[in-house]
């Protein structure tokens, strides 16, 4: 009773009911046991889970966030690039951002995922972290934009769900983010694709996300259940009344199952 009482974080879809920002989905913990005598804990998986023909609750999860997100595009799939962030290191926006992508992909829309995320890269580790990307097209050192985007055919993925990586680790991320080639590459893809997720970096620890949101049409914010301060709440919602960021919505990630196959999630 008293752990339950002194825990100040986010624990599911019940303490999200007082913020008014769009809810599209909520995505249960996805862990798997180690096989062998010692078992240890139970590890999260932050790969690419989705499967078509999948059943599983991790599947039925993104199905149903893939519905609601598209009532969210409804009449205007021309506004399709979209930046995925939080508050919190650790969310899950990587993991989102693709398992989205590819939920979308293998419904035959042609997807990419950019990793915005200059410093950390977790996105470009699915497809090897090549040594060209975003960040050598922005400072200039290529201009070869079609030849920096990994297709996922060529990386284990599927057809359809491209990948922007990171490339070179740049010292002074920000003041790339500046550059007009930004703009440029974001207008120029937008017509290729139709959606473009890009994966950036929590809002109040650097100023990145900012930046990219200017030429983004929709944020989604992603709320960690276990992570996030119930406290914090209030600042989603200043955000959103404030309109800080284009066309918010609302993700939970990592709640946790309460019953079986059709209690909860039924």
């Amino acid at each position: 009773f008293i752990c339950e009482n002194m825990n100040t974080r986010v624990r599911g879809r019940k303490d999200l009911e007082s913020v008014t920002v769009p809810f599209i989905g909520e995505i249960p913990l996805f862990t798997r046991k180690k096989k062998g005598i010692f078992r240890k804990k139970p590890q999260e998986v932050r790969a690419i889970v989705v499967k078509e023909g999948s059943r599983d609750i991790i599947n039925e999860a993104f199905r149903v966030l893939r519905t609601n997100f598209g009532f969210t595009i409804g009449a205007h799939p021309e506004k399709n690039v979209i930046v995925i962030t939080s508050f919190n290191p650790g969310s899950g926006k990587s993991y989102l951002a693709t398992n989205i992508a590819m939920s979308l992909a293998i419904k035959e829309k042609k997807v990419l995922v950019i990793d915005g995320d200059l410093r950390h890269g977790s996105t470009s580790m699915l497809v090897g972290n090549p040594a060209e990307g975003l960040s050598d097209y922005l400072n200039g050192r290529t201009d070869d934009l079609k030849g920096i985007i990994c297709h996922g055919e060529e990386n284990g993925l599927v057809k359809d769900f491209d990948i922007l990586p990171i490339g070179t680790m740049p010292p002074n991320p920000t003041e790339l983010l500046f550059s007009e080639r930004l703009e440029s590459l974001v207008n120029q893809l937008r017509k290729e694709y139709d959606y473009i997720f890009i994966d950036c970096p929590p809002v109040e620890i650097v100023a990145d996300t900012q930046i990219i949101e200017k030429y983004a049409d929709r944020t989604i914010f992603v709320v960690r259940s276990g992570l996030m301060e119930r406290s914090m709440l209030g600042d989603i919602e200043q955000f959103y009344k404030d309109k800080k960021f284009k066309n918010m919505s609302l993700i939970l990630n990592g709640t946790k199952a309460q019953g079986g196959r059709y209690g909860h999630y039924y």
